[in-house]
Order: structure tokens, then C-alpha cells, then sequence
């Protein structure tokens, strides 16, 4: 046998470029692509270049639904609560999570950090003066330091009677020096709040919206120094936004953002199809109104389920639209601190607070029903399992569907009556049971012949899948880059749904990492409250999560 000598041994540097990238593009792309750049300036450019072609195949994997669910198993011991309404944020290497609160009417104080090259969490022992247990306050990096500002905390059992507290708390924590400073509110300051949003441009942190304390939701803008810590209330034209909370905001420059979403706090105000830009030059800063375009590939609860920027896209993750309709915690997070109770009750009381089409659509509801809620799990509301509103597609109407939608529009009103119904929920006798009847008829034929144009067999196979498969989780797509040009934007269709997503989930966090979407907590699917689902009902914490999930490109050969 022949010896090799030692200059005749291959080493990686032989290889070519495009060999070396590709091996590089393999490695997780946060330490050890920082590692790699300090070998040589070959392995600079080279991982240079991968970051470049990542950027890339991402946003092209968004575009044409092109994208894989990896789901991170934590075992280990060191592993965070669950929790849901929690802050998080990027930086580097690391997401940091902050606060939250649980199904037992727990909030958090705590910071944990997630490693995102090992996918290891670590519960920061901090020094200084800690922030109060809360949840849904926002949380924003400036210049190694972790912004937060805002939150609200649940209402204990005991004492009893217990009122929910939202917060203007203003603390900065220095990731170099691991301590938290609270900076003594100026007497111009925000008042408490909660589901707000914020965002940094050039040294200003931009607050919109929120919960305040039997005020409701707001649509005040407010700015703050980040050098000086001062605040501002910033003059804004007089076409706005509605009052809302539990939105989402996108930074799209220095100068412009963009919110969408939020809720109103009345069931009629869910804000999906609200999308408002605000350009923050000159001294009263102008909001303008987004025409949507596509809208019936829009996400639906944009309340609930945040969005995050990637480019030249707005992402949100919501339920499957292929999946069965299935009854979520939707009011989890106002149902168990009231404040959803309290807004609805006060909009009640309020006169004239009611459009004239949505008081139209009340009024043609029936009377509503005051539902017990009791944060000890004990009672609970009945939901009803409602069928999701179908977009019709114009050459789909045959000549009888649209005679029974006539039908059906004829029969909406009828007959004024000055005597009280009881009970309407379970009459079968009053006209009304008759239109709910055809109603769902109509909406089973029109779904029906949607699937049967996307090539699938309509009730057949949805009979055929197990009843206990929960709906997944399906990403929708919000293309914004003609947003600055000619104030438009329009909803991607969506091609694919990438298999492996997770349970439907609201209330979690996600952010945008090196190619990379992280999804982390929420609640999942809500027991129905059901006679066959009342043992799991009893179980409540289980639906709350601390799961990670990362949405990624796939892996390209060469």
C-alpha cells in the first residue's frame, strides 16, 4: 500500500465555491455562520452569499406556499412554562420571551432566552428592578437593550372581586449588563394599556392602539424618545383607524407603518379586512386607508393571531381553511379577566354605539344572551359550532342555488313582533328556525361545489377522516410591496398547505428569524363543552402551550 503524503491531502478549501456554500447553508444560520466569516475572507464572502440566496429562497418559498413545519422537541428539563399572550423579540442568536400568563389566572414575570443555534432555552436571572407579572404588553430591541412597555395582569380568585389591572410600566433591559431599569413615567404619559403595538424607527418607539381601563380600545398614537425616554402624543389626521386592541403593526421604513387587524371590542367589530398605513412626516402625522385586494384569501381572526414581516410579505398563520370549523379559545384572554365582558356590556349601554348595518344584523340575530363565565372552569358558555362563510365564485351559481338564496334573502326580515321570545334557541317552530335551516343548506351546497372545482371529493373524504384529527395550522400571505407606491396591497392565493403544522392555535408569538419564521406558545384548541368532550373540558391547562414550531424553506441541492 502507497502512502499519501501530505501535500496530496484534499481539504476543504479544495472544493468550489458553490460545493463550500452549500455545505455552509447546512449548518443552523446564526453562530456558525458567524464562526465561518472569521476563518478566512473566502468564507466570508462565501457565507455572505449563503445569507444572501437564504433571503431569497425564503421569500420565494413564501410566495409560492413552498415551506416546511419543523417541530423542536424540547425534553429537557430547563424548558419554559406554557404560556399564551407573552412578548417575544429578536436579536441576533437569541428570542427572548417575556411574561404571559396561563389558564389559571397566572401572569408571568420571568425572561427566558432561546438559543436559537442549539434550540435550548435559559431563564435569565436578572438583577434590578423587575417588571410586575403581565401579559400582552409589547417588547421592542433598540441598541442591546429589550424595550417593555404596557400589559395587563389577570384578576386573582382571591380576594374575590378581584379587578384586572392594566399597566404604563416603562422598563428597559440591558442585555450586556442582564438588569432591568424601570425609567419613572413622565406626566405625559400613555395611560395604562394592554394589546397594544409598538415598533422602532430611527430612535423613536411607536405605540398604537390598546385596552385602557374603562376607556376601551384606543386609536391614539403615542411616541417615545428612546434616547431621552420623554413621551409624545402625536396629532394624526382626522380619517383613522377605529379604536382596537389585539392588532398587529409592521414597520415598513424609518417613516411609514402599517396595522392590521385588532379587535373593537363589540363581536361585530373583529377588524380582519383593516389595513391602515400611517406616514409619520411633518408635524400631524396622516393615515391612510390600504385597499385589500383578494380578499377571500385573507386570514380570518387577525385579532388573535399575530402577523410578522419578511420582506416584501406580511405573514399570519390561522386555521387550515380545509379543515372541519372547530370552536376555539377565542375569548380565553377577555373571557377570564372580564374585559371582553365589561367592553361588550358598556357598548350595550352605550346609545348609537352600533352601525347602522351591524345594528341591522343585531336586530336580525335576535335578542343576545348573557352567558355565565366563571374563571374557575366550573361553568362555561355554550358555543356553537359555526360553518364557515364561503366565498361564492361567480360562474359557481346555478339556477337553483340562487332561487334558494332568494329565498333566503326574502325570508331574513320577518314580521316585526312585540312579544318576548324565551328560549329562542331551542324553538323549532319560529320562522327563523326554518331560514338557519336553509342557510346551512346553502352554505353545505356551495362548500360542496368549491371542493368538487379544487378536485377533491367534497363530503365523501371529510366523512372518511378521523374524528378526533385536529384542524392544522395553514399560512397566509399578505403582499405589501405596492403599498408605498399606490396605497394597495393584496392577500397571495394560497397554492399549498405545507403538512406537519400544528394544532389550531391563537395567542402565540412569532417572530422573523435568519430564514426562519418561530412560532412559539398559544392555546390550542378549546373543548368544546360538549357531553362527549366534558371530561377533556375539566382539563383546560392542557390546551395551553409552550410547543415550537419553525416555518423554513426547503433545502435546495446543487
Amino acid at each position: 500500500m502507497s502512502l499519501i503524503s501530505d501535500q496530496s491531502k484534499a481539504c476543504i478549501n479544495d472544493l468550489p465555491n458553490e460545493i463550500l456554500e452549500h455545505i455552509i447553508g447546512l449548518l443552523p444560520p446564526y453562530k456558525d455562520f458567524k464562526n465561518c466569516m472569521l476563518v478566512c475572507k473566502r468564507w466570508h464572502r462565501n457565507v455572505q452569499n449563503v445569507i444572501k440566496h437564504k433571503k431569497l429562497d425564503f421569500s420565494r418559498a413564501l410566495r409560492n406556499f413552498n415551506t416546511e413545519w419543523e417541530y423542536i422537541n424540547q425534553t429537557f428539563q430547563n424548558n419554559i412554562t406554557k404560556r399564551y399572550s407573552h412578548s417575544a423579540c429578536v436579536h441576533e442568536n437569541s428570542m427572548y420571551v417575556f411574561g404571559g400568563c396561563t389558564s389559571t389566572s397566572t401572569t408571568f414575570n420571568d425572561l427566558w432566552k432561546l438559543d436559537l443555534s442549539t434550540r435550548r432555552w435559559q431563564r435569565l436571572l436578572t438583577m434590578g428592578r423587575y417588571p410586575s407579572p403581565k401579559a400582552y404588553a409589547s417588547l421592542v430591541y433598540y441598541k442591546s437593550n429589550l424595550i417593555l412597555f404596557g400589559g395587563w395582569t389577570h384578576p386573582s380568585p382571591y380576594p374575590l372581586y378581584q379587578a384586572w389591572r392594566t399597566f404604563n410600566e416603562l422598563h428597559v433591559y440591558s442585555i450586556d449588563e442582564n438588569y432591568w431599569d424601570r425609567v419613572n413615567n413622565s406626566t405625559h404619559s400613555p395611560l395604562p394599556m394592554a394589546g397594544h403595538t409598538a415598533t422602532v424607527h430611527k430612535d423613536n418607539m411607536i405605540i398604537f392602539g390598546g385596552l385602557q381601563e374603562f376607556k376601551g380600545g384606543s386609536n391614539d398614537v403615542w411616541c417615545l424618545n428612546l434616547t431621552s425616554y420623554m413621551w409624545t402624543m402625536k396629532e394624526t389626521s382626522e380619517a383613522k383607524p377605529l379604536p382596537r386592541y389585539g392588532h398587529s403593526q409592521i414597520a415598513i421604513n424609518d417613516d411609514h407603518l402599517i396595522i392590521l387587524g385588532g379587535w373593537g371590542g363589540h363581536p361585530n367589530l373583529i377588524l380582519n379586512d383593516d389595513v391602515w398605513m400611517l406616514n409619520m412626516n411633518g408635524n400631524v402625522w396622516v393615515w391612510n386607508k390600504i385597499a385589500i385586494r383578494n380578499n377571500q384569501w385573507a386570514a380570518t381572526h387577525l385579532w388573535c393571531h399575530p402577523a410578522c414581516k419578511v420582506e416584501d410579505f406580511v405573514v399570519v398563520l390561522s386555521r387550515n381553511p380545509d379543515s372541519s370549523p372547530t370552536s376555539l379559545a377565542y375569548s380565553r384572554w377577555t373571557a377570564n379577566s372580564q374585559i371582553g365582558v365589561n367592553q361588550r356590556r358598556r357598548d350595550q349601554q352605550r346609545p348609537g354605539s352600533l352601525r347602522p348595518a351591524e345594528a341591522a344584523n343585531s336586530a336580525a340575530a335576535g335578542p343576545s344572551v348573557d352567558r355565565d363565565v366563571n374563571v374557575n372552569g366550573r361553568r362555561g358558555s355554550f358555543t356553537s359550532r359555526q360553518s364557515p362563510v364561503v366565498q361564492e365564485p361567480m360562474n359557481v351559481v346555478s339556477p337553483p342555488l340562487e332561487q334558494l338564496r332568494q329565498e333566503i334573502v326574502a325570508g331574513i326580515n320577518p314580521a316585526p313582533s312585540n312579544r318576548r321570545i324565551t328560549m329562542f334557541a331551542f324553538r323549532t317552530d319560529h320562522p327563523t328556525w326554518k331560514i338557519r335551516e336553509k342557510r346551512l343548506e346553502l352554505l353545505r351546497i356551495m362548500e360542496e361545489r368549491i371542493r368538487m372545482l379544487n378536485g377533491e371529493d367534497s363530503q365523501q373524504q371529510q366523512q372518511e377522516k378521523p374524528k378526533n384529527q385536529q384542524p392544522k395550522m395553514a399560512m397566509f400571505v399578505l403582499d405589501i410591496s405596492e403599498v408605498l407606491e399606490n396605497g394597495t396591497a393584496q392577500w397571495l392565493t394560497v397554492k399549498s398547505i405545507a403538512p406537519g403544522g400544528p394544532e389550531a392555535t391563537i395567542l402565540y408569538s412569532l417572530v422573523f428569524g435568519n430564514g426562519e419564521l418561530i412560532m412559539f406558545g398559544g392555546i390550542r384548541k378549546e373543548p368544546g363543552f360538549t357531553i362527549n368532550e366534558r371530561e377533556d373540558a375539566e382539563n383546560p391547562s392542557d390546551t395551553v402551550s409552550n410547543s415550537l414550531h419553525l416555518i423554513t424553506a426547503p433545502p435546495t441541492s446543487i
